[in-house]
């Protein structure tokens, strides 16, 4: 039953870890999970855990998922690549989508 337990200090290394590797404070990431930063410096330091809430709002943020978080398990490179155009495609108009998806085609199909 261990292996289902959640390490509050692992989880809060990899926020903070992730949080790091993008350069923002916790001023700066805290404000944009809309959290305050007292409290994203006693999820990274693994004083308190991160609501179910907080914690999709940090794996949207990064990119990454949940169980990532949670447990250290990355997901497959497809999974993530996946998640990250779909992500992408939310925020943009299809035409828009469109013209980018035809530039990357031109652009692999020259690469060599």
């Amino acid at each position: 039953m261990d292996e289902y337990l959640i390490d509050l200090k692992k989880l809060g290394n990899r926020i903070k870890e992730l949080r790091a590797s993008l350069n923002y404070t916790q001023e700066q990431f805290s404000s944009q999970i809309y959290i305050s930063t007292s409290y994203l410096a006693l999820i990274e330091t693994g004083k308190r855990t991160a609501s179910i809430d907080v914690l999709a709002q940090i794996s949207n943020a990064f990119h990454v998922s949940i169980d990532y978080l949670l447990f250290g398990e990355e997901e497959p490179l497809q999974s993530q690549n996946q998640r990250l155009f779909q992500s992408l495609c939310s925020q943009y108009p299809k035409e828009k989508i469109s013209d980018a998806l035809s530039l990357a085609e031109f652009y692999l199909k020259n690469l060599s």
